[in-house]
Parts: structure tokens; C-alpha cells; sequence
């Protein structure tokens, strides 16, 4: 059996995708807290995988749809767990205006192109790292965040991009980027130590910057 670079590419993404989601539903079915956690980013993608899952589809590109398939579930999940659980309920509008976002430039393709799709997908996960970033910046409590699911992410999205370039497939080639630099981003404030975080991020008055998690949690 020959396998290609792009077969081996593309499955390997398909597994680090579905990889990459089980870490935070796993760690909101036994914690039970989802301190940190943006329910618009994962409302975002969700929203977001259904699309990927249907452009991949349409282009005839199962290894741009599997990917995207596969981390549905795992995902839809931990956003009704977020959301359960007390998770970050701000910018709840942004999963309306995503949604009609891409619906407008799936609608446009007759007349224009895949471009404005092409573009919007490749910078989909923006969409979930943005809102995750901000909150998990703002929050000095981080305990929710399963902080190997982004780890995973950034394995994923490497792949994705390398796919990408080899298959001519420019939304994987931008989604490769974005999702490396966001990434990037939430580690970076996961792995910072309390009183760092602090010190950029003031803690209520009365909080001491060295205080534990528990106590940080009623600050977040």
C-alpha cells in the first residue's frame, strides 16, 4: 500500500485533532471546574467544526474534514460542561456573529469565489483563541485550563499547516499559523506563577499575590 506525504499528514492531524480535545473534557468531568474557561471560544468552535467538517466535504478533502469531525464531539461537550460548570459567560455574542460571519461567506461563493470562505476559515481558531486567551490573561485563577490540550494543539495545528502546503490548501496553510501563535499565547499564561500574573493583572484589594488557588478562584 503507497501512502503519500499528504495521506500520512493528514492523518496524523486527525488524530492529534481528536487528541487535542479530550484533555479539557476530561479535566471538566473531574473537576468539575471550568475556572479560566471561555464558553464563547468554545461555542466559537464548535460552530467552527461544523463548518471545517462541510468545506472539507464540499472540496473533496477528507483529510480537511476528518480533522474538523472528529474533535466535534469531545468539544461539544466541554462547552456544555463550561457552561454547566460557571465558565466564562463573556462575549457570548461572538458565536452569533461567527456563525452568521461564515453563512455570509459561504452564501457569496457564487458570486465571488472561495476566497472570502477560504479566508475565514484559515482563521477560524481565531476565533476560539482569542476569547480563551483574553479570558485565561484576565483570570488569576487558571486551574480549569487542561493545559496539554493546547499543547496537542499546537502538534495539530503544525500538521494541519504542513498538509496544507503540500495539498494546496491555503485555510490550512493560515489556520496553521494562527492556531501555533494562539496557542503559543495560553501556554505562555498557564505556565506564568501567581504572583507574576499579579503582578501584571492586580489582584482584588485585600487578595496577597501569593494566596492558593482556592482563594484565587473567588478572584478570577
Amino acid at each position: 500500500m503507497n501512502i503519500t506525504v499528504a495521506t500520512a499528514l493528514g492523518l496524523a492531524a486527525t488524530l492529534l485533532a481528536f487528541a487535542c480535545t479530550l484533555p479539557q473534557l476530561a479535566k471538566l468531568v473531574r473537576g468539575r471546574s471550568a475556572a479560566g474557561i471561555s464558553v464563547a471560544a468554545l461555542a466559537n468552535s464548535t460552530i467552527s467544526g461544523i463548518a471545517w467538517t462541510v468545506y472539507g466535504i464540499v472540496e473533496g478533502e477528507p483529510w480537511v474534514a476528518l480533522p474538523a469531525f472528529v474533535a466535534l464531539p469531545a468539544t461539544a461537550g466541554a462547552l456544555v460542561l463550561a457552561w454547566r460548570d460557571g465558565g466564562n459567560r463573556s462575549r457570548m455574542w461572538l458565536p452569533a456573529v461567527w456563525l452568521a460571519v461564515i453563512l455570509t461567506a459561504t452564501a457569496v461563493v457564487p458570486l465571488v469565489g472561495a476566497v472570502p470562505i477560504t479566508v475565514v476559515l484559515g482563521g477560524s481558531v481565531a476565533l476560539l483563541i482569542t476569547p480563551a486567551a483574553i479570558t485565561a490573561w484576565r483570570s488569576h485563577d487558571v486551574s480549569g485550563i487542561a493545559a496539554s490540550g493546547w499543547v496537542f494543539l499546537v502538534f495539530d495545528a503544525l500538521l494541519c499547516g504542513a498538509y496544507g502546503v503540500i495539498a494546496d490548501v491555503d485555510a490550512n496553510v493560515l489556520y496553521g499559523i494562527t492556531a501555533t501563535l494562539g496557542a503559543a499565547a495560553i501556554l505562555t499564561r498557564i505556565s506564568l506563577p501567581a504572583h507574576v500574573h499579579a503582578r501584571l493583572v492586580p489582584l482584588p484589594a485585600g487578595i496577597d499575590p501569593d494566596v492558593q488557588r482556592e482563594d484565587l478562584s473567588l478572584a478570577a
